[in-house]
């Protein structure tokens, strides 16, 4: 072939979504998902209402589009292999999660997709609520065009979701929470005020992390995958 003959290959590109669901999730093992729950309805009970709260969850928030990409964080576990994270979390995008501890893992992801992957709003959210619908996370993206943070508070004192534009960002607003606690979601609203951000605030919602809160998330008369494994539990 000579230097007339070539002609270079046109290779489109495909832009960067400008937004970003981030789900933090867990490769489903026994023993080590659900522990509070576990302690009501044992480790094989919890790590199957786990494995239907991942699904529903991943049912609930749909599909990625040119608009916003979808992508779970896994944190990093011996048993991980591709048929797993695959069982685990489908066709969806997936990264393992960096960092020693929620704030690092957190402020990690959210700088790598910020300043690496040029992404303009960014979501977290995680798996403890299982009907937490789309239409909320379009919603709290679309807050993001009038307030530089959004956060849904849970009923325990914590969020079941934050989210932020890439030019308010600071990690600053995950140091020194004490993760766990009725505080944290205090604590991130003061961080937010004393950032000088603007935030806007979801409607209150509540996590399935006890057994008392799997009784009342049946009480309600969901419809999904866990409310199947909970058709299976004995009943105590």
């Amino acid at each position: 072939m000579t230097g007339g003959d070539y002609t270079p290959g046109v290779f489109p590109t495909v832009p960067t979504p400008p937004r970003r669901l981030l789900v933090f999730a867990r490769l489903p093992e026994l023993g080590k998902v659900k522990t509070r729950l576990a302690a009501g309805i044992g480790d094989e009970a919890a790590l199957a209402v786990y494995e239907a709260m991942l699904h529903d969850v991943i049912t609930s928030i749909g599909t990625s589009t040119p608009e916003m990409e979808i992508e779970l964080l896994w944190p990093p576990t011996p048993t991980a292999n591709g048929a797993a994270l695959r069982r685990a979390f489908g066709d969806h995008a997936i990264a393992t999660q960096t960092g020693t501890g929620l704030t690092d893992r957190l402020s990690m992801a959210l700088s790598e997709r910020f300043f690496f992957h040029r992404t303009k709003t960014i979501i977290a959210i995680g798996v403890d609520d299982p009907t937490l619908p789309r239409e909320l996370i379009e919603h709290a993206f679309a807050l993001l065009h009038s307030c530089e943070y959004v956060v849904g508070p849970a009923e325990d004192g914590g969020y079941y979701l934050i989210g932020c534009r890439a030019l308010s960002f600071d990690p600053a607003i995950f140091q020194g929470i004490d993760w766990g606690t009725s505080t944290v979601f205090s604590a991130t609203m003061q961080r937010i005020a004393d950032l000088g951000r603007t935030v806007a605030v979801l409607p209150e919602r509540y996590d399935i992390d006890t057994a008392e809160d799997l009784q009342r998330y049946a009480s309600e008369g969901h419809e999904g995958e866990l409310m199947r494994v909970f058709r299976t539990l004995p009943q105590r």
